[in-house]
């Protein structure tokens, strides 16, 4: 049953449900380390199909009522721009959603929104959330309980900081 849950709770993560699935991945890996790789599969890959659920829902919503509102506006122009903005950067968009605080289930819905290479966001989704569920998965595996309060606190932060001065980094190194 717990295994069940940790499925849903990933997948509706990735769409609609406020809360990751890091917590109840944490609990379940304290409790039976043995299968920490089993729980991280299930996690990484149910969250990627609730992810491929929110990509349809954006590409959906934009091809029956997107489309219309922008129309009715007159914002066609400012949108296609964010769309061709959006595409040429959307897979670091993934990559960085996956794997750090910001709220996956909103990039899911825009790569829909904007008709993002499909393939393109499978591939960095299923390496982003890997890579996040994994790390999780692996800290709890090595460390137990000890590092939880960490993983809950600060991970994200950590991640978010260390994506930002790796982004800094290469803007520098790109005006050398």
């Amino acid at each position: 049953m717990s295994t069940l849950i940790l499925c849903l709770w990933a997948f509706t993560e990735a769409f609609i449900f406020p809360i990751p699935p890091d917590p109840f991945l944490i609990a379940l890996i304290v409790a039976n380390k043995k299968k920490f790789i089993w729980y991280c599969m299930l996690c990484s890959g149910f969250s990627v199909l609730g992810g491929i659920t929110g990509y349809y829902i954006g590409f959906l919503f934009w091809d029956e009522i997107g489309v219309h509102i922008t129309e009715s506006l007159a914002l066609t122009d400012q949108i296609n721009s964010f769309k061709e903005l959006y595409n040429a950067n959307g897979s670091l968009a993934v990559f960085i959603a996956g794997v750090s605080p910001i709220p996956y289930k909103l990039v899911t819905i825009i790569s829909g929104i904007s008709s993002m290479n499909f393939f393109y966001f499978c591939f960095f989704s299923l390496l982003s959330r890997g890579l996040r569920f994994f790390l999780i998965g692996f800290l709890i595996f090595w460390f137990g309980s000890k590092v939880q309060s960490f993983i809950e606190n600060k991970l994200g932060l950590l991640t978010l900081i260390i994506i930002i001065g790796l982004g800094i980094t290469l803007l520098l190194l790109s005006l050398v």
